[in-house]
């Protein structure tokens, strides 16, 4: 029984990251002037339509908690702190993008939406690192491949984050957000897929 538990919470890992992709993009799509290369994602939260990205955060957010709990599950037994942080670290990710969707762009003076996404982006890059790090004393044969992939995520998401930010305001700034997302989203997916 247990056993079947970790496969659904691994699918979930693997399913939320693509059901988010495929909802913005069939948002982007009934909404005239949206462009993905300049436009952020949250700017589908505001105007026609918005509730369709409010619930994308929220569904995004539910399941990616529960793969934070097949992660948890799966890895060593004996977990480091810098597995346990990273993993936790996982999980403010989750919960901050599920946020997202209960404050808009346009809530307030929009300052409540910045701080969820921003904590969420920092926490999601410091998640890959100490995950990374954690797993070091684990059995090689089984993670060490994924130890890689995840340092590499880590990494190339922290030079995206300066690139994003310096990017703010530009052309593509819609399109380099995106690729920013694309990492970790891509990271929670294969290692829904390695749980």
């Amino acid at each position: 029984m247990a056993q079947n538990w970790k496969k659904y919470l691994a699918i979930c890992g693997i399913v939320s990251p693509i059901i988010f992709a495929v909802m913005v993009i069939i948002e982007s799509l009934l909404r005239p002037g949206y462009s993905q290369t300049f436009n952020f994602i949250s700017d589908l939260g505001v105007g026609s339509n918005a509730i369709l990205q409010d619930i994308n955060f929220w569904i995004f957010g539910i399941l990616t908690l529960g793969f934070v709990v097949g992660l948890w599950q799966s890895t060593p037994a004996k977990k480091s702190l810098a597995l346990k942080a990273g993993i936790v670290l996982v999980a403010i990710f989750a919960i901050g993008v599920g946020l997202a969707g209960f404050f808009p762009e346009d809530y307030g003076d929009g300052h409540l939406h910045t701080l969820v996404s921003s904590t969420a982006f920092v926490a999601i890059i410091a998640a890959l690192l100490l995950v990374w790090w954690g797993l070091r004393k684990a059995d090689k044969t089984v993670w060490g491949n994924y130890r890689l992939y995840t340092l590499a995520s880590g990494l190339l998401d922290l030079i995206l984050l300066f690139v994003f930010n310096a990017s703010m305001g530009g052309d593509y700034q819609g399109l380099v957000q995106r690729l920013f997302l694309a990492v970790p989203m891509l990271w929670i997916l294969v290692t829904g897929l390695k749980l």
